[in-house]
């Protein structure tokens, strides 16, 4: 996806607050316009995998006042969490990174109808997931899992349906803000994620260049090897981490959610 042109970014001054839009929208309806701002409440999106990147993306578009929201996610919040989670704090150790995301939606932006899966996407559950009638609730999904089989299938399946794809690359390991890039899967480049990603996307038939995407073109650091007995107690079975912080996947997830705003609001 090309850069958002800028002369097509409305800024209304000194309009009115339509009366449909929650008082908290004003200057996002500034932003977009009224008939952009009625599509984006009218709008739903799926957002799968709710770590650093995904997690930002879901309360971002909440933000944004989109009307639907799907959260995807069988993972659990653990300590190695709470330094890059936009929400989720101590008290919440253990709990569905889903129900956490969407607990604080329903607490913050009532207007977003938010629900929830806690499932693991796989090429066999996929179906279920993100069923062909739903693409008229969900148009849009974001991708921000990290397995590469499960991105390949999830594209592949949600592209295949009609749906709108926005994919995240591999945000962890990184620090530098200004290699992150959007444009398609096919412009992706230094990336290890996305170049596998666009492989397996391409061998299954679709045009990458299709595929909006978000990614880094920063070398990442490689994953730091955890011998026995230095694991966090609530991450027995972590073997290697990936190097993290708050700031390259929230950005990255922020990246995510605007490009999607952006297609619902400009058909």
């Amino acid at each position: 996806m090309d850069a958002i042109p800028a002369h097509r970014i409305k800024c209304i001054e000194d309009a009115d607050m339509p009366g449909p839009f929650p008082p908290r929208l004003t200057r996002t309806v500034d932003l977009y316009g009224p008939d952009g701002m009625a599509r984006i409440r009218s709008a739903g999106v799926v957002v799968v995998g709710l770590g650093g990147v995904g997690a930002h993306a879901a309360v971002a578009l909440a933000r944004s006042g989109i009307g639907r929201l799907h959260l995807v996610d069988d993972d659990v919040i653990t300590t190695s969490s709470l330094n890059r989670h936009p929400v989720a704090g101590p008290a919440d150790l253990g709990r569905s990174k889903a129900e956490v995301l969407a607990t604080f939606i329903a607490a913050t932006c009532p207007e977003t109808d938010a629900t929830l899966a806690v499932a693991r996407v796989t090429a066999a559950s996929l179906p279920t997931l993100l069923p062909e009638a739903g693409r008229e609730v969900h148009g849009v999904v974001i991708d921000a899992i990290d397995g590469v089989v499960e991105k390949i299938a999830l594209i592949v399946h949600a592209a295949g349906q009609g749906r709108q794809v926005v994919c995240s690359a591999g945000a962890a390991g990184k620090v530098d803000p200004g290699l992150i890039r959007t444009g398609t899967l096919g412009q992706t480049r230094v990336c290890p994620l996305a170049r596998k990603v666009r492989h397996g996307v391409r061998q299954a038939g679709l045009d990458a260049g299709a595929i909006a995407a978000v990614w880094s073109e920063e070398d990442p650091r490689p994953p730091i090897d955890a011998p026995p007995g230095t694991h966090l107690p609530d991450e027995p079975g972590v073997t290697r981490r990936q190097a993290s912080n708050m700031m390259l996947p929230g950005m990255v997830g922020y990246a995510l959610a605007a490009l999607a705003v952006w297609v619902v609001a400009n058909p």
